[in-house]
């Protein structure tokens, strides 16, 4: 339980991150010009890119961990699951930020809980089997949906690589 709550900690910055930007937004709505709100777009996009780089090198930083262990692949798997959850509800979260700011930006959101809609959208691109009916229509979303696609397509190049060769490893020792 302490290990959970640690791993909670370092990780739930990053999915109360796009939150908290989206609520300075919102407070700074009326003075912000037109420049200001193309930056913020940018400034949205460019945190989400930064978490990515970080779940993804922290995931690295876990297979090297787990590679010297003999039950790694198990806490692999683990840790494996929890970046997918993390890294879906982080795009989940700023999915629902950019419909919340401008419904154009994803077409055939139903109008009930957005974020869990948008939730079920993120782990349907994630695992590469998106039977939503949400589709993204703005070069925001465009970029956003294509930035989780390749995360996703990362994570499992990193997931297919090293859970073979933990496989190994833990063959040899025993």
């Amino acid at each position: 339980m302490k290990n959970l709550i640690n791993y909670l900690n370092k990780h739930g910055v990053f999915v109360i991150l796009p939150f908290f930007t989206y609520l300075v937004f919102i407070i700074f709505q009326k003075e912000f010009n037109e420049f200001e709100r193309y930056f913020f777009g940018f400034f949205f996009f460019f945190t989400l890119l930064l978490s990515n780089f970080y779940f993804i090198t922290f995931h690295t930083e876990k297979i090297h961990q787990h590679s010297e262990n003999s039950q790694g692949r198990f806490k692999f798997l683990a840790h494996t699951l929890g970046i997918v959850f993390f890294l879906s509800l982080t795009f989940a979260s700023y999915y629902w930020c950019l419909y919340d700011y401008n419904n154009e930006n994803f077409i055939n959101v139903k109008n009930t809980n957005h974020f869990l809609e948008f939730l079920y959208y993120s782990f349907g691109i994630f695992i590469m089997n998106n039977s939503s009916e949400i589709q993204a229509n703005s070069l925001y979303a465009k970029l956003f949906v294509g930035t989780e696609m390749l995360t996703a397509f990362i994570t499992l190049i990193l997931i297919l690589a090293n859970f073979k060769d933990l496989k190994t490893k833990k063959g040899n020792i025993n």
